[in-house]
């Protein structure tokens, strides 16, 4: 799984918004090397950080389902 996006929601509303990494991480105040290396499992999520992405994203889901982790299966 490593070097996928482990947080299929995420990717879901960045790319209905027409946002890559950069824009993600510019709108959650977060820097581009954090954002890539979280999204992909690579360094944990912290609650606060998940809070700035779920704020800059807008999309009215939860914490809980916009963090799902992409069950590895999958």
């Amino acid at each position: 799984m490593r070097g996928e996006c482990v947080y299929m929601q995420v990717m879901v509303q960045m790319y209905l918004k027409g946002w890559d990494n950069r824009a993600l991480a510019d709108k959650a105040g977060l820097s581009y090397t954090s954002i890539r290396r979280k999204l992909r499992g690579m360094s944990p999520l912290h609650l606060e950080e998940a809070r700035r992405i779920q704020q800059a994203l807008n999309c009215g889901m939860s914490l809980d389902e916009l963090f799902a982790r992409r069950d590895k299966a999958a």
